[in-house]
This record gives structure tokens, C-alpha cells and sequence, in this order.
């Protein structure tokens, strides 16, 4: 019996889940939830977040300098929560590779070290986060980390599924490969800026589009808005960093997407002169546009609208979306090139 649809099907049941597992984290995030729980892995010491005035009582006396707020505690235990059931998951996953014979290939085994890779360098991270009270390095790469997992999960969703590489045309597509490469690096380099927005709580910090401050000048701060190394022991929960050097990263960051938009923009023109013939490439092409259209609009609703929280955490899923698509056009040109190649 072959185990491959059965993997494809396993991993894209996983992705899903992550996303609701990234969708909690930044709702998490959003409502100020970071800290909701002083320590890790518990909640004040226990599996679950103090429910009554006895035990919320209890819980003020033995951590006396933490603001005990419930939701917010309930919120940080649930995304918790959610986080050990991708965990096992991830471990389903990566045992049943190693488990069956007909998996065992490379593609497979170095996706799923990657997987193991990943989870356990999350879990030190969602410690230090609390531990490092929101150390804006750390949450970034937390972030970040996240959108790694889904991805890899994605691969293997993709490498394991037959169904979608028999619907694939051979071609040579290999000129245009490199440049969506680029193109994802550039994307990558972007969801990058904008968890280093949101760590940093600079969302807000510029009230205009599509500039700052449409009314003055801004005067830039790269050096001090992009300083890596930040003080350790101090709580990070809301930001620390001046106004205007917020203002400079939540800029960085609308470049950033301006970048982004102008080569996959020009990198879909010219690859739809080559895809023509190919309904499945193209199919991926008009994924991309429509996600990154989607996205530039909830990126300057999040402005206009002053960052409610609905198109807040959807500009975050959206990210992870496009980020998905990407690595799905990049997977069938590597596919169709390699059919066109042994054919």
C-alpha cells in the first residue's frame, strides 16, 4: 500500500493546524497576552490559569510583582495548549516517516530532522520569551520560527503528494527558477521587518499614508530601530523604544512591501508569458497575485483602521498564506523542469 497520500494528507492536516496555532500566537500577542503567565511551562506554577478569587488569590501571594489577569492568562495557556498538539503532530509525522520503508527517502528524512529541528529550538524559544520577559530578538525569531514549521509541513504535504505532480506538464522553466528563489528570499526578508514591527510594537507609530507624518519631515534612525542586541531584564511588554525610532521601523517595513509587490509583480508578468500552456503553473501565479493583493489591503486597513484586531491577526495569516503559495510555485517549477529534463 502506498504511504505517500496518506503523509501528503497527515502534513497538510498539520499545516492547518499550525496556522490556527500562528493565529492564536498573535492574537496572544495582539491583546498583550505575552506575559499573561509569569512562567513557563505552567501558569503560576500550575497546568492550568487561575480560575477563582481563592486560587487567583493564592496565585498574587506567591507571585507578588505579577499582574494576574485571567483572560490574559487563558489566552497564553490555550495558545500552550495548542502548541503541544502540533507538537504531536509534528512527532506523528516524523515517526512515520522513519517508520516506513517506502518514506524513507531523502526528501522526506532531511524535511523531517528539519521538523525536529525547528520544534525543539520553538520550545527553548517560547520559554525565553516568557523567561526574557518579550526580548524583542527573541519573539521575533519565535515568530518566525512558526512561519518556518508551517512551511515545512508544507513540503512535505507537497513532496508526498502524487496527485498533484501527475497533473504537472513537463517544461523548462529552469531560467525563470532562479528568480523565484529571489523572490522568496525577498518575501522571507519582509515577514522579517514585519515581525520586528510587531515585536517592537510599532504598528501604530505611523498614523499616514503613505507616508509617516504626511505633514512633516521624519527624520530616520536605521542604526538605533534595527540594534539587535537589546538590554536583557527589562519587561518588554508594550515596547520601550522612542516614537521616532518606531516610526523608522514600521516605514522600513511599508518599503519593505513595496519591494516585494514591484518584483512579484514583474516576476508574474514575465513568467505568464512562459506559463501559458500550463494550467497548474499559472493556477499558482494567480495564488500569489490575489494573496499579496489581499495582503497590501489589510496592510494599510491595519493603518486606516488603527490595527483592529481581526484584520491584525489576518494580515499575519496572510503572510503565512502567501509565503505558502510561494514555496508551492517554486515546487512545480522544480518538478516540471525536472520532468522536461528526463524526458
Amino acid at each position: 500500500m502506498d504511504k505517500q497520500p496518506l503523509l501528503s494528507r497527515l502534513a497538510l492536516f498539520a499545516s492547518f493546524f499550525a496556522l490556527g496555532v500562528i493565529a492564536l500566537g498573535a492574537f496572544t500577542r495582539l491583546i498583550d497576552a505575552g506575559l499573561g503567565c509569569p512562567d513557563w511551562p505552567g501558569c503560576y506554577g500550575h497546568l492550568v490559569a487561575p480560575l477563582t478569587a481563592a486560587t487567583k488569590g493564592a496565585m498574587a501571594e506567591q507571585y507578588p510583582a505579577a499582574n494576574i489577569v485571567v483572560y490574559k492568562a487563558w489566552a497564553e495557556m490555550i495558545h500552550r495548549y495548542f502548541v503541544g498538539g502540533l507538537s504531536l503532530f509534528i512527532l506523528t509525522i516524523v515517526f512515520t516517516i522513519f517508520s516506513q520503508k517506502t518514506l524513507r527517502v531523502r526528501g522526506n528524512m532531511l524535511l523531517a530532522c528539519l521538523l525536529m529541528v525547528l520544534l525543539g529550538y520553538q520550545i527553548v524559544l517560547g520559554q525565553w520569551t516568557v523567561t526574557l520577559k518579550l526580548l524583542p530578538l527573541i519573539v521575533t525569531q519565535h515568530l518566525l520560527g512558526g512561519f518556518l514549521i508551517v512551511s515545512t509541513l508544507w513540503l512535505i504535504h507537497l513532496c508526498n503528494n502524487t496527485k498533484l505532480s501527475t497533473r504537472l506538464t513537463p517544461q523548462r522553466v529552469g531560467l525563470l527558477l532562479p528568480f523565484a528563489i529571489i523572490g522568496l528570499m525577498i518575501l522571507l526578508g519582509q515577514i522579517m521587518l514585519g515581525a520586528w514591527t510587531s515585536t517592537n510594537y510599532a504598528s501604530l507609530s505611523c498614523p499616514d499614508l503613505p507616508f509617516c507624518m504626511n505633514d512633516e519631515m521624519m527624520v530616520w534612525h536605521f542604526r538605533e530601530a534595527f540594534n539587535f542586541i537589546s538590554p536583557v531584564g527589562i519587561n518588554y511588554e508594550g515596547g520601550v523604544l522612542p516614537e521616532a525610532i518606531r516610526q523608522t521601523i514600521q516605514m522600513t517595513h511599508r518599503i519593505g512591501a513595496l519591494v516585494v509587490t514591484a518584483y512579484l509583480l514583474i516576476f508574474s508578468m514575465v513568467a505568464m508569458l512562459r506559463f501559458k500552456k500550463s494550467f497548474e503553473l499559472m493556477k499558482s501565479l494567480y495564488v500569489v497575485l490575489g494573496l499579496l493583493f489581499i495582503q497590501l489591503c489589510i496592510g494599510m486597513s491595519n493603518v486606516i483602521l488603527k490595527l483592529p484586531l481581526a484584520t491584525a491577526i489576518s494580515h499575519n495569516l496572510v503572510a503565512v498564506l502567501l509565503l505558502l503559495a510561494m514555496l508551492t510555485l517554486i515546487y512545480k517549477l522544480v518538478v516540471t523542469n525536472r520532468k522536461a529534463g528526463s524526458a
